[in-house]
């Protein structure tokens, strides 16, 4: 969730200086927006919320207060139809993800469709976000593909016709409780290559024992994992968990570090994964995805990594 506010405010924001220019919020806001969005910073400030730090007004507008300024603003939202989803404008979309937003806004729990909604959301971003950017004429040589980030937590995409780039890290994405993401928000493959490097680390983490690198890395590989049970179409090998327990560190730090809940994920991506290996309909994986409760494990997950700063 955390990651689709951040990649949509940019979007809009980058949107509006294009189509409106840098006083974007005097022409291309329908009335009233502006002045909400004032009063939100005013009592922000005086709240001293940010520390001080300057925030951008855009920064103050919900998505309600977006799909307003799409739906006002015609230049605008020609600029986003190269990333509007299939089934609904792009203010319609706003809408939906404000709804789940609200949501978690009063605290109210997400189930598995709630969880299973979003993702798709978070999916529809990432895919339009990944496409490439149009050009009017052909370049004299195909450019080569971006280089690996070293760490999944810095992805960079250009946004269709808007010739902006979004760069959101992981460390934006909350906990387990609010969503459930990748731990790259334009696109993380998860490769052998990259499974294996993250394999390595994790033993060169328990050499060094060091709990809370051996933790952040289990966090980024389960990261990666959540989304896939949800969907009930796991397929990766789970390589720094088996690293991890073979090594004997989980046994050894599962009391002290209170880490039962990590291989109580990994029992139901272990099913689901076999499940979806042998070919089993995707309604049985989802029931038993539901049956597992996977929303409240994902909750105490979330509360395991908060407890040691992840």
């Amino acid at each position: 969730m955390a990651e689709m506010l951040v990649t949509v405010h940019r979007i809009v924001h980058r949107g509006l200086e294009k189509a409106a220019g840098k006083t974007w919020y005097l022409d291309g806001c329908p009335p009233g927006v502006y002045e909400r969005l004032v009063a939100r910073k005013e009592y922000e400030v005086a709240i001293d919320r940010f520390d001080r730090e300057y925030q951008e007004l855009i920064s103050f507008a919900s998505l309600d207060d977006l799909a307003e300024i799409v739906e006002y603003n015609n230049d605008l939202a020609h600029l986003l139809e190269g990333i509007a989803p299939d089934d609904a404008t792009m203010a319609e979309r706003f809408r939906q993800i404000e709804t789940l937003r609200l949501k978690l806004d009063a605290t109210v729990p997400f189930d598995d469709e709630d969880l299973e909604v979003l993702i798709g959301y978070h999916a529809d971003f990432r895919q339009s976000l990944a496409k490439p950017k149009k050009k009017e004429e052909p370049a004299a040589e195909p450019e080569p593909p971006p280089e690996a980030a070293d760490d999944f937590g810095t992805q960079v995409a250009e946004v269709d016709e808007l010739g902006a780039e979004d760069i959101v890290t992981d460390e934006a994405s909350g906990d387990f409780g609010t969503a459930v993401v990748d731990s790259g928000v334009i696109e993380a493959p998860e490769t052998q290559a990259t499974e294996d490097v993250s394999a390595l680390e994790a033993e060169r983490a328990v050499a060094s024992d060091d709990d809370g690198e051996v933790l952040r890395i289990l966090h980024r590989e389960i990261m990666a994992v959540a989304e896939h049970v949800i969907k009930g179409d796991v397929d990766q090998e789970f390589l720094v968990w088996q690293t991890v327990k073979a090594s004997g560190w989980y046994d050894i730090k599962i009391s002290t570090l209170g880490l039962s809940s990590i291989e109580l994920f990994y029992s139901v991506a272990e099913e689901v994964r076999t499940k979806h290996r042998a070919g089993d309909p995707k309604k049985e994986i989802k029931v038993f995805v539901k049956d597992s409760e996977v929303s409240k494990l994902l909750l105490s997950l979330g509360e395991t990594f908060k407890r040691h700063n992840l």
